[in-house]
């Protein structure tokens, strides 16, 4: 492989990749094959950017990572803004992480924790209008918004095919384990197939142990229909979930006894500021909108710059959401992130030091024609002889040849003395 030289200004960054929770950037780290700022913050920052970096290198693509202070699309849109002061030519933007997935995809194919989801398009989900006992979705086209730049549509197009999806998830599986290995198996190992339950829509996540009256003996605030805030940071095994709803859904028989891989999901997911913790609104939202997934900072990169939104599923977005998934997710996503980016060009930035460029415009002038190459010296020539002020001696001839000496050519120095010699001694320039 050919040495990637190091980057001399932040100019030279195209990509960055944006993580809003630690566990996100942590998993994110391990997928960078250098770094350029270990012991310094060599690129610098504008004085009024606020946000923190990690510059580095992922494959051929130099990329800056990009620490955001929470979740939420205004913290997004703010650290966006504040990235575009200090790198201004960043052409696409990735977010990482993880997000709250749909169990049941568009093609058809089962979507389970640890899985991963591609976005194609961002749909603005909490947006509407709310009146008693519903909430109506805008569903126009500005809140549908636009898709990844064209080359990044254009990539991961290829992507929608059968064959290809497997291939990826292959080199997603191989990247995966190094990811593990960074951060630690155990905390990003899979947690196991029976940690991965899905319950029915209406199942609640609630206390059980119910008195006749219908209150809850744990807290007394779990009437019929509802949850108490108790029961929302108690897990499912603590509630005795399991006792009362089996999941609904399992792995197929093979999968059973094995560590499944990440599958991967291309399609539109739902953004917006809200935690959707409701099977049944979950479920409402997708066959309305097409989604496969629930995210919170997608929507606020879209107005800045192009943007596409990776993201490992922790959760089913419904009340049973747990954080016993989200190292595993995370690690996915950086993953798959990591599968793009070595398969994923882009136009490499012009930049060139003086020295460079002085051997590119040499390089440039031999790609002439000899002919082509006199020609060219002499108009330059000319042009410059017209911009000098009358000349009334000889020796302010030779200064004239001295200034113009700029070409190596043997043919362009004779005829540059020789019109020189001739201005020197025209009475007209007496």
């Amino acid at each position: 492989m050919t040495e990637i030289p190091r980057p001399t200004s932040r100019d030279q960054f195209r990509i960055a990749i944006i993580c809003a929770l630690r566990v996100e950037s942590e998993a994110v780290e391990a997928i960078f094959d250098e770094y350029y700022d270990e012991n310094d913050n060599g690129f610098g920052q504008d004085p009024s950017d606020e946000n923190v970096y990690r510059n580095g290198r992922i494959g051929n693509h130099y990329v800056v990572l990009v620490y955001m202070p929470g979740i939420g699309k205004c913290r997004a849109m703010t650290t966006t803004l504040h990235l575009k002061l200090s790198y201004p030519r960043i052409q696409q933007a990735l977010v990482v992480g993880v997000c709250g997935g749909v169990p049941y995809g568009n093609d058809g194919r089962d979507i389970f924790l640890g899985d991963v989801l591609v976005s194609d398009r961002l749909v603005q989900w909490d947006t509407g209008t709310l009146l008693p006992g519903a909430f109506i979705h805008k569903d126009r086209p500005e809140y549908v918004q636009g898709r990844p730049c064209q080359r990044m549509e254009t990539f991961l197009a290829k992507f929608k095919t059968p064959d290809e999806t497997r291939r990826w998830e292959t080199i997603m599986a191989e990247q995966l384990e190094t990811v593990q290995r960074s951060v630690g198996e155990e905390g990003a190992a899979y947690p196991g197939v029976d940690q991965d339950r899905l319950y029915p829509s209406g199942h609640l996540h609630q206390h059980r142990d119910m008195r006749p009256c219908g209150k809850c003996r744990s807290c007394g605030g779990c009437e019929e229909g509802k949850i108490c805030h108790k029961a929302l940071i108690s897990t499912c095994d603590e509630l005795g979930c399991p006792d009362y709803a089996d999941s609904c859904r399992t792995r197929q028989h093979g999968e059973l006894n094995s560590t499944p891989k990440p599958a991967l999901h291309l399609g539109p997911i739902a953004s917006g500021d809200t935690v959707l913790m409701s099977g049944d609104a979950r479920d409402q939202l997708a066959a309305k909108t097409g989604v496969t997934g629930i995210e919170m900072e997608g929507i606020g990169l879209w107005e800045e710059t192009s943007c596409v939104v990776i993201k490992g599923i922790a959760d089913y977005a419904d009340c049973h959401k747990t954080k016993e998934w989200q190292r595993y997710a995370a690690a996915s996503a950086a993953s798959c992130t990591k599968a793009l980016l070595l398969e994923y060009t882009m136009e490499p930035p012009q930049i060139y030091s003086p020295e460079k460029r002085t051997s590119r415009d040499r390089n440039s002038q031999a790609a002439l024609s000899p002919g082509r190459l006199l020609f060219q010296s002499m108009l330059d020539f000319f042009a410059k002889v017209a911009t000098v002020s009358t000349m009334s001696s000889i020796s302010d001839t030779v200064k004239m040849i001295d200034v113009f000496h700029i070409s190596s050519s043997l043919w362009t120095n004779f005829c540059m003395a020789a019109l020189a010699f001739v201005i020197g001694y025209s009475p007209k320039f007496h």
